[in-house]
């Protein structure tokens, strides 16, 4: 028997949240736009819906609509804990190279993850990371809200994070940081700044800056050489 239609879609909208096209905490797009995307009912948006909240991947928040509550435990995934602080050691421990600061409209992806009404705009700083010695081996493209970024610059980042800027040029707190890592082959773009050939697989990290209230300020998206970059994690016992 054929796969019933609302099961297919469940499955391809748990597929983006796996993937960070919908980040942990943003808001899923209303359901005329999932009926108007694939070519379905409403009937068959919510039934799909209604199976990944029972899965505990969405929710129903009052005046937000549906919004995506985890990024789910298939046998491609799992979850663990660690501290903010990894990323300011991680940091410290390389040399950052500005490609520039630039005003855009996001792609779909960070705008509903930022909760950004159509059309704003983010500032996007890129840049390199690479160690002391060595070619460049991260490729990093940072969002922040206009309003956040104004005063930010990455031309002098040096072993800081932009998230460390954002907290003090605005006065936030950061509470936690939900990083998403995914297998991707490298974009002609990316591979041209990391100096690997076009499709060579990377490991993409996405990291989504959230304040106590669960709103997200900042989505890094970093795309890092397998052949230069390790990623290691001590898990240890509750």
């Amino acid at each position: 028997m054929d796969r019933p239609l609302y099961r297919s879609l469940a499955s391809k909208l748990e597929q983006r949240i796996q993937e960070g096209d919908y980040p942990i905490g943003s808001q899923l797009p209303p359901e005329p736009a999932l009926e108007q995307e694939f070519g379905v009912s409403r009937i068959t948006v919510r039934q799909a819906l209604s199976i990944l909240k029972r899965r505990g991947l969405l929710a129903s928040k009052s005046g937000m609509g549906t919004v995506v509550r985890s990024g789910g435990a298939s046998s491609k995934s799992m979850t663990v804990s660690g501290s903010i602080r990894d990323l300011l050691y991680y940091a410290a421990g390389t040399r950052y190279v500005s490609l520039g600061r630039h005003l855009v409209v996001p792609p779909g992806p960070i705008s509903r993850g930022l909760s950004l009404p159509p059309k704003s705009k983010v500032f996007c700083f890129r840049g390199t990371r690479s160690r002391a010695r060595g070619g460049a081996f991260g490729l990093e493209e940072v969002y922040i809200p206009e309003h956040l970024g104004q005063g930010l610059s990455n031309t002098r980042l040096g072993d800081r994070t932009l998230f460390s800027m954002l907290e003090e040029a605005n006065g936030l707190k950061i509470a936690e940081a939900v990083q998403v890592i995914t297998a991707v082959p490298a974009s002609r773009a990316v591979a041209s700044e990391l100096d690997v050939a076009e499709r060579a697989p990377l490991l993409k990290a996405t990291r989504s800056y959230r304040l106590s209230d669960g709103h997200t300020v900042e989505i890094a998206v970093s795309f890092y050489n397998v052949a230069l970059f390790e990623y290691s994690m001590k898990l240890l016992p509750d």
